[in-house]
């Protein structure tokens, strides 16, 4: 009896054995949700966002669908929290590498180059990103321009190099960012991701040249002082 009841206590309270199983099965659900979002993001650009379903993404995951359920209530939270994540991790990329001694204008082109060595070194993500999220509904477009948002503090900035800056729209901006996407997308979908890297000097004169006028933000587009 007495084993009987130290038995029945073990399984009450728990003890090491139950805390491995549950770490085991927490890791396990972090890398089931991983191979999902890593498989939606390849779906999305092979397929567009109209051929991805979640019987293509289980299956290219090794995933079962009733997991697949346990992350995703369905189709467009996968799309959503795909495009997310990948948003998020290349913004924090750019941010962590662009030094923060270097001045804003510098700091605007070595931006503008990582975007596009990160574009040109993920061709899917970036077509995700910028075409499909284009293609994905109503959400995705909010979640687009959300992203775009991300980069308006940063813009800003420039807004604090002289005098011309009341003279500026007040939509410079939102503006800026939009243009650059698009050209970005129009470069995309025209001839691919391989070479990209060749838009900076214009990418780079489009965003100074408001804040720093022509001459000065043709310099740096094509010299980018020191960087």
């Amino acid at each position: 009896m007495q084993y009987l009841s130290d038995r029945l206590k073990a399984v009450n309270i728990g003890g090491p054995d139950d805390e491995g199983r549950e770490a085991r099965h927490r890791a396990v659900a972090v890398q089931q949700r991983e191979r999902l979002l890593d498989a939606a993001e390849q779906v999305i650009a092979e397929q567009g966002v109209a051929g991805t379903t979640i019987e293509r993404v289980v299956k290219l995951a090794r995933v079962s669908s009733s997991s697949f359920y346990l992350h995703f209530e369905g189709r467009e939270e996968l799309l959503l929290a795909a495009f997310d994540e990948a948003v998020e991790e290349e913004a924090a990329a750019i941010a962590g590498a662009v030094r923060a001694e270097l001045p804003w204008p510098d700091q605007v082109r070595e931006g503008l180059r990582l975007l596009l060595a990160a574009i040109e070194a993920r061709p899917q993500r970036a077509w995700m990103c910028l075409v499909e999220s284009q293609r994905g509904g109503v959400a995705l477009q909010e979640h687009y321009e959300t992203a775009l948002d991300q980069a308006l503090p940063v813009l800003e900035q420039g807004r604090l190099l002289g005098s011309a800056a009341g003279d500026l729209p007040e939509t410079l901006e939102e503006a800026t960012a939009a243009g650059v996407a698009w050209l970005l997308r129009e470069r995309l979908e025209g001839s691919g991701a391989e070479g990209i890297g060749e838009l900076l000097p214009q990418l780079a004169e489009i965003v100074l040249g408001p804040y720093l006028g022509g001459g000065e933000a043709l310099r740096l587009s094509v010299a980018g002082r020191g960087i």
